[in-house]
């Protein structure tokens, strides 16, 4: 499907064989880092421990162990031997991940939460050391979150539909928090009440986190990369776009409620193109009034399309005979979405469940 890459490169760095030394750190944490720091890492498996050796095997080489490394497990067919030098928990409740994780804090015994999610590795064995130095570079620093890098390999493989879902995440992208590779303080993630498990279930989630993390000081964005693999288990259809597409659409809808135009400071929103179809919304109301029709219907069309920019670089002839028409479809499956989150202030959509 690709005959040269037409998307950046990404740095991909093995986190065991890393040709950066832990010399090139800082020989010793900094002062302001306790001796020996004890971070509690969190992962929801639900009931499939297929990438867990390769994460386990990387956070035990950290130059900053982990305190304790807890599966949270809320399949109903939960896995029975957790990997050595983990501790399994299994949760009753089976929605969504943001009950894992809490459930996870609530069981940690660590001044420090790290939530990350198994298909995920960190881009070598200082990464944890580092961040846990930003984590306290700062007075009032509360959080450090890792950019978040899909390696280039895993998205060639994906088929058609599936390398138009992901194109928009090749890069090193700035998301904030993202359940990757989030390290929390972790008296202050549990006086917010960690994830809030009441207003958004399978999406918005990691937003709405990140807002009420502000609240109590900074969360900063560390140039840490944690390693995104995301393999798709099934083939990806158009069908699958339009479920996902309003599954985060609702999130926003709901987040805006919420949180209006302070959304802003969520880092992710730097990432214009993936946020210009929200502003178009407006432009929907004017397509019943005749005199605004046409021009309204052309703004949405050229910037639907500029709003799913990234899916462009996909090297197929499926690209300029379907996406134009498939990108204006997702701007109004967007808007509808949007518009429930809104008027409801919830987000309970998934294309899983």
């Amino acid at each position: 499907m690709f005959a040269a890459s037409p998307f950046p490169s990404t740095r991909f760095i093995h986190p065991v064989t890393s040709a950066r030394s832990s010399a090139t750190l800082n020989s010793a944490m900094s002062s302001n880092v306790p001796a020996h720091p004890k971070v509690s890492v969190i992962i929801p498996i639900y009931g499939k421990a297929g990438d867990l050796p390769r994460l386990i095997d990387a956070l035990q080489a950290q130059t900053l162990s982990p305190h304790e490394i807890i599966l949270v497990d809320s399949s109903p067919k939960p896995i029975d031997n957790p990997p050595p030098g983990t501790r399994l928990v299994k949760n009753p409740v089976d929605v969504a991940l943001s009950w894992d994780y809490n459930l996870g804090a609530k069981e940690a015994t660590g001044d420090y939460i790290l939530n990350m999610q198994q298909d995920c590795v960190p881009e070598d064995k200082g990464a944890l050391e580092r961040m846990m130095q930003q984590l306290h570079e700062v007075p009032g620093r509360v959080s450090v979150v890792a950019l978040v890098t899909l390696p280039m390999e895993n998205f060639l493989q994906y088929n058609f539909w599936g390398q138009v879902l992901m194109a928009r995440w090749i890069g090193r992208i700035r998301q904030g928090i993202s359940g990757k590779f989030d390290l929390h303080r972790a008296d202050v993630y549990r006086s917010i009440g960690c994830y809030n498990t009441a207003q958004f279930h399978f999406a918005g989630e990691d937003m709405d986190l990140f807002m009420r993390l502000s609240q109590k000081g900074e969360v900063f964005v560390s140039d840490v990369e944690i390693i995104h693999y995301h393999f798709q288990s099934l083939k990806t259809s158009w069908q699958h776009l339009f479920r996902k597409h309003y599954q985060v659409a609702e999130s926003f809808g709901a987040l805006f409620r919420t949180w209006g135009f302070g959304l802003r400071r969520i880092p992710y929103a730097g990432h214009w193109t993936h946020h210009l179809a929200k502003y178009l919304y407006c432009l929907v109301p004017l397509l019943l009034v005749p005199q605004f029709c046409v021009p309204a219907a052309l703004a949405i069309i050229i910037g639907s399309n500029l709003s799913n920019m990234e899916s462009w670089r996909v090297k197929s002839w499926k690209t300029w005979v379907y996406l134009p028409f498939f990108n204006v479809y997702l701007f109004f499956v967007g808007f509808v979405g949007t518009a429930v989150g809104l008027l409801t202030g919830k987000q309970r959509y998934s294309q899983n469940k």
